[in-house]
């Protein structure tokens, strides 16, 4: 018989231990993570977890990964914590870089967390058919979540796999009602290939006839750029990469290390 933890989250928790990459892929930019041990995150300012962010994540211990590159080994500058103990055996750990949120203003935490001590992930790409496991009461109030079947056609014309990121992501992901009314719907579109001027400008112009703010961004090889400026012509584009915005004239195809670009 499964227990409430594994009816909501669609599966037993993982297990603290070397074995954790279990599907031989790290997550990526936007995932969703299930916190098995939330006091093992490393606030990239140093110090102790804030209270607010102990708290929030003791009742939802969800972060969100950034785009940041990932560390391997042990950070040296924060005591491992005694209530999270990891295998002797286990191999060097990767830190995954991730965002904690409150629910106030300005309650933001960037932190690394241990693959090790993740339960669960969740992709973009795997939200938007979870809509129908929030009551339709809240999808009918929150026009971003209700429109989701329509943008799912719009990009099916293009042929792009895509998701819902930002609060309308969050709250699909985890169930927890964080996004309102007025919330944008944000985007991520995956491009490992090139996609044509034309129809970058043929999606975003279908995108901004719906009745909620679109904010949609193609996410390459090396980074992600606008959907917005990628479909207005410009001649540059600003690329945002694991090491920070990139200025490029092909979020395809680069001439240089995005690690040694000039910002």
């Amino acid at each position: 018989m499964r227990n409430s933890t594994e009816e909501l989250h669609d599966g037993p928790r993982r297990r603290v231990g070397p074995l954790a990459a279990l599907d031989g892929r790290l997550p990526g930019t936007h995932d969703l993570l299930l916190m098995q041990c939330p006091s093992s995150l490393r606030p990239l300012s140093g110090g102790e977890l804030p209270q607010w962010a102990r708290a929030v994540l003791r009742a939802h211990p969800w972060v969100t990964v950034g785009r940041a590159p990932s560390v391997v080994g042990t950070p040296v500058d924060v005591p491992y914590p005694q209530r999270c103990t990891r295998a002797p055996e286990a191999a060097p750990e990767h830190w995954i870089p991730v965002t904690a949120r409150g629910p106030r203003p300005g309650q933001r935490l960037d932190a690394l967390a241990p693959w090790a001590a993740v339960a669960r992930t969740l992709r973009p790409e795997r939200l938007a058919e979870r809509r129908e496991r929030l009551d339709p009461g809240r999808v009918a109030e929150i026009p971003a979540l209700a429109l989701l079947p329509e943008v799912g056609r719009l990009v099916a014309d293009h042929r792009l796999t895509w998701g819902p990121i930002g609060a309308v992501g969050y709250e699909l992901g985890t169930g927890i009602p964080v996004a309102g009314p007025l919330s944008p719907l944000r985007l991520v579109l995956r491009a490992p290939h090139p996609i044509s001027r034309r129809d970058a400008l043929q999606l975003r112009r279908a995108l901004s006839k719906l009745p909620v703010p679109v904010q949609a961004e193609l996410e390459t090889r090396y980074g992600a750029v606008q959907l917005a400026e990628y479909a207005a012509g410009v001649h540059t584009f600003t690329l945002l990469t694991p090491y920070g915005p990139r200025e490029v004239h092909d979020p395809w195809f680069l001439s240089h290390d995005p690690r040694r670009f000039p910002r």
